[in-house]
Order: C-alpha cells, then sequence, then structure tokens
C-alpha cells in the first residue's frame, strides 16, 4: 500500500505535505519530505484504515472500504462547484514536550502523545498547535445549506 500511496502523492505533486493516518491501533501524524514518507513511529501499513496527505493547495486520501477490503481514493481541492467555503481551526491537544528530534516534536496531555511533524518550542505549545480544516458548502435536496465536504489544509502554530 505504501507504493501506491507513494505513486497518487507523486501523481498529484503533493510536495512537502503532512500526512495523517489511521491505522486500527494508533493514530500517525507525519509528512511527506523528499520522497518519503515519514513518520515518528513505526507503522504497519496492513493495519492501515485511512491516511490523508494535505498541503495549502490539496488533499487525496485513501478510504478502507471494509465490505470489499479496498482502498477508496479522492481529491478534494478548490475545483468543482461550491457555493463558498470557510476555514476553522481545531485545537489540537497537547500542553508538554515530551522529546524532539530532526523532524518531530512529541508533545502530551493526559497521557496521551502526539508526533507534530516539525520542531516547536514551549511558547508553540502554550499558544496550541491548530489543525486546519477548509469546509465546502453546497445546498441538499432541501434547499438547505450543508457542508458537502472538507479537507485538511495545514498545521498551524
Amino acid at each position: 500500500m505504501e507504493e501506491k500511496i507513494l505513486e497518487k502523492i507523486k501523481e498529484y505533486n503533493m510536495v512537502d505535505s503532512y500526512i495523517l493516518a489511521y491505522f486500527y491501533n494508533k493514530v500517525c501524524v507525519g509528512i511527506y519530505k523528499d520522497g518519503k514518507i515519514l513518520f515518528n513511529r513505526s507503522v504497519n501499513y496492513k493495519l492501515l484504515i485511512q491516511i490523508r496527505i494535505f498541503n495549502k493547495d490539496k488533499e487525496i486520501r485513501f478510504v478502507l472500504n471494509e465490505e470489499t477490503g479496498e482502498f477508496e481514493f479522492f481529491v478534494i481541492d478548490d475545483n468543482g462547484e461550491n457555493i463558498g467555503t470557510f476555514e476553522e481551526e481545531m485545537f489540537i491537544s497537547g500542553n508538554k514536550i515530551v522529546r524532539t528530534n530532526d523532524n518531530f516534536t512529541t508533545i502530551k496531555q493526559s497521557g496521551g502523545e502526539i508526533d507534530i511533524p516539525f520542531k516547536i518550542n514551549e511558547e508553540d505549545v502554550k499558544k496550541g498547535l491548530r489543525l486546519v480544516v477548509k469546509n465546502y458548502f453546497g445546498i441538499d435536496s432541501n434547499d438547505q445549506v450543508i457542508i458537502e465536504k472538507a479537507r485538511l489544509v495545514d498545521i498551524k502554530r
């Protein structure tokens, strides 16, 4: 599966993108850099449920269809019809730096840890990190405004 993901990353020119991956046993945040997917922890792609590769321009997503056992592929960007968009920021839980290395900073809160794919300092942690999500509006069959789709955009300090 990793090779298929890397092919799509290259095909859609997802240079220097963030990655949010859901496995049966954990959730990992990583980065695509220099032609490689980098996570701070070891991962087993056989346990992958969903992976989202995103940057400011677009998101590509693989989602496991548990009925068929196959991954469905999606591209979400600003192309296509919508009646408007809005961005929201969701706080990433963590109030203490646990460890750092060349590519990641691990933060912790209440026992849970998350690896952030860049270096941060104590001031960044105090202010709070945020996951930026872009929502796309549409109209449903009852002429009600709804959020038709959403994509990840960035991780902000």
